[in-house]
């Protein structure tokens, strides 16, 4: 099978999407520029990079109204510690608000301009500080109740920034600079006046942060990526995923009509310092564009951002960027970096089986991709658990092929099973031979696709969880790793001595697959079905242990609810296959981190992220990240 690449347009200027130089240079071309540059980007990797004409990455610019997106991650930080509350009245943060008019102005309605207050105050700025600031906004007068009209403006960020320095105790400048651009490697990004727009930057009395900064391509791109990444930079939080999905999701009431002449699109929403364009197709895009050209924006729907830095028109710039958003979505989309996505048909144990592929972009000689086999639980089949996981996305933007097998049942592609072993399951009464199917499928992958035979893995939930457990004993010539979401290890009538790199995930809560082993409530003889009784978590982190010849002492963390268990010293202190231990805090039967909530009642999705975790630990196998959150560095 042959795959375009992701083309190498000279040393000079590295990776290039197909047709998105030819855009960008468009846009030169017709608006006359001195020089422009763009970047396309994912959470963990750069996608594309072109600058044209006499422009470089590091070139500082005004940004006019991108400053917002800056202004409010620094202000969320706050919010993250408890030292803002975005539901609370800017007077309890700022005093000369504490008037009859302005007590019921929120700062959430200020980042989201609703809060009645205008959109700018006069022009007399210069030589003013915060403090003259909150004094004359605050005589200012207003001409509408808070929470009932929308007016695109900066009075309301800048008096949310005002409250955040009386929080923190911290100068603006200072604030920003210790939260978001060092922890980010912005050098070149500052706060500068209104008037003259981004004067003094870094150093004014009165940073203008709607507005008023400065920065470059570079610091700007590393922005985007934190976002994506959902707070996270290099396996580091600089805001929490509730900030990120604040700033990102709409916070205008419905009743109110958001109104702007910045788009063509007619149907516009604002979320903190965001515009929400849903285009005609449906898809939406995230942006913060500035006065003078400088655009950054999010598909969600790709999971990709991107920004295109030049200093012109913003309105000029706008109505031509339509060129570089259809050109990238192209090329994402395309199977030289989105890959291939295929349904294949096999023949095994006399039945018609089937398992849906996805292959990451790569060249033809490649040495070789490792592979995720993800098997679903009890009752789904592969489409369910790939639209539950998303691992084909993650999988594919972290260089693994993944696969999703169907099991067995009445039906071709409805409530299907595993024969895992100790559990009363069509598939196992049928005798199904899943383990010799799932090394099938992975041999028939391997006479697709270039594969690194050191680097095959198997992902299992619940019922498909079980059936990893006996891959572990029965296919440990085949699978290098598994890991095991709420799956109890049922099947001992075989034993393997191999070591076999290992994760475990299981809530704490879970009412199907009780973590302490036993008989649960599904568990009982109903219509005529064995009684099913399930190993703990702690039978399977035993065996392993014993199994990998690990040191029983783990080193331990905690995050967001999760617990991890990290096992990875050998005896006699010699290279072991590795152990983690997750426990869910709370966590029931539903995949852990998944978007959509599960049908069974009660059992809300754990907000950690089982999919990302899963990648972290295969990646880490080869490349030694041992991180419990975000995606490794594995190559595109």
């Amino acid at each position: 099978m042959a795959f375009a690449t992701v083309a190498l347009i000279g040393q000079s200027r590295g990776t290039e999407l197909a047709g998105v130089r030819a855009a960008a240079d468009r846009i030169n071309r017709t608006l006359h520029l001195d020089g422009s540059g763009l970047t396309i980007v994912r959470a963990h990797n750069e996608l594309h990079r072109s600058l044209h004409g006499k422009f470089s990455g590091e070139q500082v610019l005004p940004i006019a109204s991108a400053s917002k997106w800056l202004a409010v991650a620094t202000i969320m930080t706050l919010v993250d510690e408890g030292k803002l509350d975005l539901d609370l009245p800017v007077s309890r943060y700022v005093k000369e608000f504490d008037r009859d008019d302005r007590r019921r102005i929120t700062l959430r309605q200020c980042l989201s301009c609703v809060s009645a207050l205008p959109a700018r105050l006069n022009d007399r700025t210069q030589g003013w500080d915060m403090e003259r600031f909150a004094e004359e906004a605050a005589d200012e007068a207003i001409r509408s109740h808070p929470g009932t009209s929308f007016v695109d403006g900066g009075v309301g960020f800048q008096m949310v920034a005002i409250a955040a320095e009386r929080a923190s105790g911290m100068t603006w400048h200072d604030l920003f600079a210790h939260r978001i651009a060092e922890p980010l490697g912005m050098r070149d990004t500052k706060f500068g006046t209104l008037l003259p727009l981004a004067d003094d930057p870094g150093t004014t009395k009165l940073p203008w942060v709607a507005g008023g900064a400065v920065s470059t391509l570079n610091d700007y791109t590393r922005f985007v990526r934190m976002l994506l990444a959902k707070g996270e930079w290099h396996g580091k939080p600089v805001l929490s995923e509730a900030s990120v999905d604040d700033m990102l999701r709409n916070q205008v009431p419905k009743r109110i009509d958001v109104k702007t002449n910045l788009f063509e699109t007619k149907n516009v929403r604002y979320g903190l310092g965001t515009w929400i364009e849903t285009m005609p197709d449906e898809t939406v895009r995230l942006s913060d564009p500035g006065a003078f050209g400088f655009t950054p924006w999010i598909d969600p729907g790709l999971e990709i951002g991107g920004v295109f830095a030049a200093k012109d028109r913003g309105k000029r710039i706008r109505r031509n960027l339509s060129r570089v958003y259809a050109a990238v979505h192209t090329a994402v989309t395309s199977p030289a970096v989105a890959g291939t996505t295929e349904t294949v048909l096999i023949r095994h144990g006399g039945r018609n089986r089937r398992y849906h592929l996805h292959v990451p972009a790569h060249e033809q000689n490649h040495a070789g991709l490792p592979v995720l086999v993800v098997l679903h639980g009890g009752g789904g089949n592969g489409a369910q658990v790939r639209a539950t996981t998303g691992l084909d996305k993650i999988g594919i933007q972290s260089g693994f092929i993944v696969a999703f097998p169907d099991g067995t049942g009445l039906l071709p592609k409805k409530l299907l099973t595993w024969n895992s072993g100790g559990i009363d399951v069509y598939a196992s009464r049928k005798k199904v031979d899943d383990v010799g199917f799932i090394k099938s499928v992975v041999l028939n992958i391997q006479k697709r696709v270039p594969v690194n035979a050191d680097r095959i893995y198997v992902v299992g939930h619940s019922n498909g969880g079980m059936m990893s457990h006996r891959l572990a004993r029965e296919a440990a010539d085949v699978f290098d790793g598994i890991a095991v979401v709420a799956g109890a290890m049922n099947f001992t009538d075989v034993d393997a001595t191999a070591p076999i790199a290992t994760l475990l995930i299981h809530g704490a809560k879970d009412q199907r697959v009780l973590i302490a082993g036993g008989e649960s409530a599904q568990g009982r003889k109903t219509r005529g079905r064995k009684k099913r009784v399930d190993a703990s978590l702690q039978d399977a982190v035993d065996y392993y242990i014993a199994r990998n010849e690990l040191v029983g002492y783990p080193k331990t963390s905690a995050k967001d609810g999760a617990q991890m268990d990290r096992f990875l010293r050998g005896k006699n202190k010699q290279d072991a296959a590795p152990l983690w231990v997750v426990k869910l805090e709370g966590g029931g039967h539903a995949w852990p981190g998944a978007d959509r909530k599960t049908l069974l009642v009660g059992d809300k999705p754990h907000k950690w992220s089982a999919s990302r975790g899963i990648i972290a630990f295969f990646a880490s196998l080869k490349l030694e990240t041992l991180k419990m959150h975000g995606l490794p560095a594995v190559p595109r």
